[in-house]
């Protein structure tokens, strides 16, 4: 950190000043600023004018004193055209330095041109000679600073050429106060707008860059920042990292809810299952079908190991359908020919994130409810990814069968994400169950349709973000 001299601390980090500094530069930008330039503008219109003002104060006065040489010549005065210029010279020497005309005399860089044909110019000197102009008097004419006086039946014409520091020192002395103000300000506004950026832009820089940091990471925190950052920033950086903390804190908090909640919602898949099970076994132990029991104790082994199974919160769709697979064949033992299995899905989807029991949990509800006792049905299961509105992708899930379909009631109850209670007062839990791990996962990112008629099969989606593990985004960037 840069060191700074103990007037620049006294002065510049002192509380009083650590709070003004933010409003005085943002006041200096949004106020003096405009004001230099307007008074900039004036100063230059006012220059302008004023150099207007001039040109017509000495071209009438001029015009006055011409008009009177040529009405003398007429009247035979004098001769100004005897010997020309040599006799108009004597005249325009006391117009441009003796006569009492302040405004063309006091200009030493004034010059004066005169001419019989409008071509050749001559130029008349201090001393009261003259001599021929290399220039053509039609383009001296077209100096910017200049005066013609030309006459309709005068033997003569005259031209006075003037410096630019003529007008200027006709400008007020107020004005050009003004136009240092205006200079000086904007000579500084790049430090001013530097001692700005560091006050508030960089301050509000930092806050928006912890935002997008909390998202990612809820331990994120602002580091300490120096004695450059103004109080009012300290004191916003300082609730925004005791908030944070509070949200986190509450964020855990809900974690570990949520947890204890998945681990009640899981265990209540568990009791019916563990009953058919006891009774499949013992069916099979009746009939002595010793091999047929040794598979499907395996695969009742492989069932409750992955539903029972903590610390995971998430599988992947692999792993989900590889364990639809393994209930499918505990299902074939209890009811063969009864229904057949496929499932569909693409190679990038294998390694897509979600929770367990996801995709079961409604292949075991077609196996429970969707049997047809007349003729065997078919369960689809389809994963693919697709892309959002906002240009994310998100993971498309459709379980399908061809069974007897959901009654209206029921289906109704579904909708509305309600757990049903049939008349003899049991509550069936397992697609609820569902419904609430997409809602706790997920929140309004993941959703669920169903579409079903009785006899007509049913047809369930699930849409969910499309998520990796940072080890399987990392292989397949």
């Amino acid at each position: 950190m840069k060191e700074h001299s103990a007037l620049y601390k006294w002065v510049w980090i002192r509380p009083v000043f650590r709070q003004l500094r933010p409003r005085l530069m943002t006041m200096i930008v949004a106020l003096v600023l405009p004001v230099s330039l307007v008074c900039l503008t004036l100063s230059v219109v006012s220059i302008c004018k004023s150099r207007e003002a001039v040109d017509s104060m000495s071209q009438n006065a001029f015009s006055f004193y011409l008009d009177q040489v040529a009405l003398r010549q007429e009247l035979g005065d004098i001769d100004v055209m005897t010997d020309f210029p040599a006799g108009l010279a004597p005249s325009l020497t006391l117009l441009h330095w003796n006569a009492p005309q302040p405004d063309v005399r006091a200009d030493n860089g004034s010059s004066v041109y005169v001419s019989k044909d409008g071509e050749q110019a001559f130029l008349i000197l201090q001393d009261g000679t003259w001599r021929e102009e290399e220039r053509s008097f039609a383009s001296l004419k077209q100096e910017r600073n200049s005066f013609l006086w030309e006459k309709e039946g005068q033997p003569f014409r005259v031209l006075v050429t003037f410096s630019y520091d003529f007008s200027l020192r006709n400008v007020p002395a107020w004005f050009w106060a003004a136009l240092g103000i205006a200079l000086l300000t904007i000579g500084i506004s790049p430090i001013l707008f530097s001692r700005l950026k560091k006050d508030v832009l960089d301050p509000m820089e930092t806050m928006n860059h912890a935002l997008s940091e909390f998202q990612k990471d809820r331990s994120y925190r602002i580091p300490q920042q120096s004695l450059v950052v103004s109080d009012d920033f300290h004191r916003l950086f300082e609730h925004f990292n005791g908030m944070a903390a509070e949200v986190q804190a509450g964020y855990e908090k809900d974690v570990k809810l949520l947890e204890s909640e998945m681990d009640n919602l899981r265990l209540q898949v568990n009791p019916h299952m563990l009953l058919n099970s006891y009774n499949m076994i013992y069916a099979l132990a009746e009939s002595k079908d010793y091999a047929t029991i040794q598979d499907y104790t395996l695969c009742l082994a492989d069932y409750f190991r992955y539903v029972l199974r903590r610390g995971q919160q998430m599988v992947t769709v692999r792993q989900e359908l590889e364990f639809v697979e393994n209930f499918i064949r505990i299902q074939r033992i209890r009811f063969p020919d009864r229904f057949s299995y496929v499932y569909q899905a693409e190679e990038d989807c294998m390694s897509a994130m979600i929770p367990p029991l996801l995709i079961e949990n409604f292949v075991e509800n077609a196996t429970k409810y969707a049997l047809d006792p007349k003729a065997p049905i078919e369960i689809v299961v389809s994963v693919h990814r697709e892309e959002d509105e906002d240009g994310g992708n998100r993971l498309h899930i459709a379980i399908m069968d061809t069974g007897s379909g959901i009654r209206p009631e029921v289906l109704e109850k579904l909708q509305k994400k309600e757990p049903y209670i049939d008349e003899a007062g049991q509550k069936h839990i397992g697609i609820y169950n569902c419904l609430r791990r997409v809602e706790l996962f997920y929140g309004n990112r993941g959703d669920i349709h169903f579409t079903s008629a009785v006899g007509g099969g049913t047809q369930v989606y699930l849409i969910i973000p499309f998520s990796l593990t940072a080890e399987q985004t990392l292989k397949q960037g």
